[in-house]
């Protein structure tokens, strides 16, 4: 066993004399889309891509810290903040989709304005929601949208999970309760889950994907040069049109921006 290991160790040297650590949100990890993409650049290059799953705000932080050379993330005023903070130098937003509430199927459905108005009938009614709160990009757009109604959720409806996305959906899943989550996850999940979409808002709810390049300031290790080929790679018109028809069952989980 211990040989096999130290052969694996050698071997993978050998193929991949550098690596490249993309910090990443986990509602985008869990697509399996990374995993599409890692494979057509290490394909090209030879440089092993390792992701590191996280909330957005978890990642920024690791590329403040100048332990991850790219980011992958979805927290638009955060993300802003970090480049204000020269802490990036470049951002790049690529892709989008969207951010959806569900909850339990048998839930009697209703009409509702918009997404605000949804959110401020969940509180006024007190109804069980289960929330990231893991200060992830989810969890700030949840956090934006109690904010816009003037509300600070609290109380025995209230539950914070302080977990990734897939963890969240299956507790409020438990619990028959409601949760903000993107829709990707939650096609990835469905099958797996009692819960239905309640709440659609195109304009509220959109769920905007960047790339940031860490400035290499940040920490010595970071590895600029092949980060700059990952973005380089991510925004070719080939590997959009990768991202925009890449689906779960039957289901297309993204579109690019061109």
């Amino acid at each position: 066993m211990r040989n096999a290991l130290i052969f694996f160790l050698l071997l993978s040297v050998t193929l991949f004399p550098r690596q490249l650590i993309i910090a990443t949100t986990t509602s985008l990890y869990e697509t399996g889309l990374l995993d599409l993409l890692k494979a057509h650049f290490e394909k090209r290059y030879p440089i092993q891509v390792v992701f590191a799953p996280m909330g957005s705000g978890m990642a920024l932080a690791m590329g403040r810290r100048g332990d991850a050379d790219l980011l992958l993330v979805h927290s638009p005023s955060d993300e802003e903040q970090f480049m204000k903070d020269g802490l990036g130098l470049k951002r790049v937003s690529f892709m989008y989709n969207d951010f959806i509430v569900v909850g339990p199927k048998e839930w009697q459905e209703r009409e509702f304005e918009d997404a605000l108005s949804f959110m401020r009938y969940i509180h006024e009614n007190q109804l069980p929601f289960v929330s990231r709160a893991d200060g992830s990009g989810t969890h700030k757009k949840e956090q934006e949208l109690w904010k816009s109604i003037g509300v600070v959720p609290e109380g025995k409806w209230y539950h914070m999970a302080g977990t990734g996305m897939a963890q969240t959906l299956l507790i409020a899943n438990e619990l028959r309760a409601f949760c903000l989550t993107d829709r990707a996850t939650f096609e990835m999940l469905k099958n797996r889950l009692s819960m239905k979409i309640c709440c659609e808002d195109g304009k509220l709810l959109k769920n905007i994907y960047s790339v940031i390049l860490v400035n290499p300031k940040n920490g010595k290790r970071v590895n600029y040069e092949d980060a700059k080929k990952f973005v380089d790679f991510l925004l070719e018109d080939s590997t959009l049109e990768l991202i925009e028809n890449y689906s779960v069952n039957g289901v297309k989980l993204f579109r690019v921006f061109r």
